[in-house]
């Protein structure tokens, strides 16, 4: 169990795969998040096919990324994980990117609960033992993710109704979706200028097929160039919340 205590990937990126900009797009850093995550505990005896004997299942709850830099079209990168942390209701892991020379390019930490999928709450992770839960004593050097403050009533507001394709298996929105929900709010002359040094996002209900959402952002220039954004629902509570930091293209 000692060689599990990380868990690796590599990846090269494809054309396909890149953004408008030719890099490697924040979307994907966390799918590529979720993938490994996925990979290491299966591995470790945590993963879908132990859990839902239970009926629970994984569910990302926070996920902060810093980067340095994207990968570009035709790179190779590789994605390592660890758990940092664990106890009865939640689990921290986190993650580092590496470029083909094994230079550190980006940090990642994430918060993962176990989704009771009777009763939809969050599931008390003892009945699985500690002893899977293999921890390692490796540095993440960036930030946990912040608390992220409501927003205003004057903002921009953008409505949106989620579709079959926002979906994953569990039928509910997938989490990549709302990051592209956000993200969509920028036009191609941003992107053009900018990128996304850090991004934090944290998960507070799960939304579904055919619902009707808000999506509310506001620029903060005054506390570093950046934005703060929420996913709010029909009855004004918060269902994602986000942060974003900016810097300009090199």
């Amino acid at each position: 169990m000692e060689t599990l205590t990380k868990h690796k990937h590599s990846y090269t990126l494809t054309a396909g795969e890149s953004d408008a900009e030719g890099r490697m797009p924040l979307t994907l850093v966390a799918e590529r998040v979720i993938e490994v995550a996925t990979e290491h505990a299966n591995a470790l005896g945590i993963g879908y096919a132990t859990l839902i004997k239970e009926n629970i299942g994984w569910v990302l709850s926070r996920l902060s990324i810093e980067m340095t830099r994207y990968p570009g079209i035709n790179e190779e990168y590789t994605l390592t994980t660890w758990i940092e942390n664990y106890n009865r209701r939640f689990s921290e892991r986190n993650f580092m990117m590496s470029d083909a020379q094994g230079n550190v390019i980006g940090y990642m930490r994430t918060i993962w609960v176990a989704m009771d999928f009777a009763t939809r709450s969050v599931a008390d992770l003892s009945r699985l033992g500690r002893e899977p839960f293999v921890m390692a004593d490796l540095p993440c050097p960036i930030e946990k993710t912040p608390r992220i403050p409501s927003l205003s009533d004057d903002v921009v507001c953008e409505k949106y109704t989620f579709r079959y394709r926002d979906l994953d298996f569990n039928r509910h929105v997938n989490t990549v979706r709302y990051l592209d929900l956000i993200l969509n709010h920028w036009g191609l002359e941003h992107y053009d200028r900018y990128v996304a040094r850090r991004f934090d996002i944290m998960f507070h209900h799960e939304c579904h097929f055919g619902q009707e959402v808000v999506l509310r952002v506001c620029d903060t220039p005054d506390s570093g160039h950046g934005a703060l954004c929420e996913i709010a629902l029909p009855d004004g509570s918060r269902a994602v919340a986000a942060r974003i930091l900016w810097k300009e293209v090199e």
